[in-house]
C-alpha cells in the first residue's frame, strides 16, 4: 500500500477549545485554551528540550499541524501531528504525534498539558481518519525519558522499542480507536467536556 501526506489544509484542523484544567498550587479549576499556534509561539532556543522555531520551519503546514494550550495567554504546551492518507483511496487512516511538550515543570501555570493536547490530536483522527485493518488511529515514537507517561499516564499500547535517531533509541506507542475512545472518555470525565470556541 502506498502512502501519501494529507494535504487539505481544513482537514487538520478542527477549532479552538477551552478546556478544564487544575491550577497546582492551591488545587482550584480554572480554563485553558487549544488553538493554533503561530510562528510568534514558539519558545526560543534553548529554553525547552525541542527546538520549536526550526521545527515551525521544517513543519509542511499542507500537511502538518502545530497546536497549543495557553492560560491566561501564556504558552504552557505545544503538540506537532501530521495525517496520512491511502495514495489509492485517498482516504486518511492514521495520525502521527510528531512533538508533543509541555512548559518546563516549575514554570507551569495549570496542569494537564499534554493529555488536552492529545485529547486535541485524538479529535482530529476522529473526524477525518478511517483506520486500518490494524485498528491503529493514533501512532507516536516516544524519547525513553518520556516511556512512562505514555505507558502509565496516557496509557498508550506499548510497541517496543524502535530508533528515533542515530545512537538514540525510543519506543512507539499507538492508540487504536477503542483505546482513543477510552482514553478520551476518562479526560472529560476528570475534567469535564471541552468547549468549541470562536474567540
Amino acid at each position: 500500500m502506498t502512502i501519501k501526506i494529507l494535504i487539505n489544509k481544513q482537514m487538520h484542523f478542527i477549532g479552538n477549545y477551552i478546556v478544564n484544567v487544575i491550577e497546582p498550587r492551591y488545587g482550584l479549576s480554572t480554563s485553558a485554551k487549544l488553538e493554533l499556534a503561530k510562528q510568534n509561539d514558539m519558545p526560543e532556543s534553548g529554553l525547552w528540550e525541542f527546538e520549536w522555531q526550526e521545527l515551525w520551519h521544517k513543519t509542511d503546514f499542507e500537511y502538518q499541524n502545530i497546536i497549543k494550550i495557553t492560560c491566561d495567554n501564556l504558552l504552557q504546551g505545544l503538540i506537532r501531528y501530521a495525517v496520512y492518507t491511502d495514495e489509492d483511496s485517498d482516504q486518511p487512516y492514521l495520525l502521527e504525534i510528531l512533538h508533543l511538550e509541555a512548559i518546563p515543570e516549575d514554570e507551569r501555570l495549570v496542569s494537564p498539558l499534554g493529555r488536552w493536547l492529545i485529547w486535541y490530536a485524538v479529535q482530529v483522527a476522529f473526524r477525518y481518519c478511517t483506520p486500518s485493518e490494524t485498528g491503529e488511529l493514533i501512532y507516536l515514537d516516544s524519547t525513553e525519558d518520556a516511556i512512562s507517561y505514555y505507558r502509565d499516564i496516557v496509557e498508550m499500547e506499548s510497541l517496543g522499542w524502535v530508533s528515533i535517531a542515530p545512537g538514540e533509541d525510543g519506543h512507539a506507542f499507538r492508540f487504536t480507536v477503542a483505546g482513543a475512545k477510552d482514553f478520551c472518555e476518562r479526560q472529560t470525565r476528570d475534567y469535564g467536556k471541552p468547549k468549541l470556541c470562536t474567540v
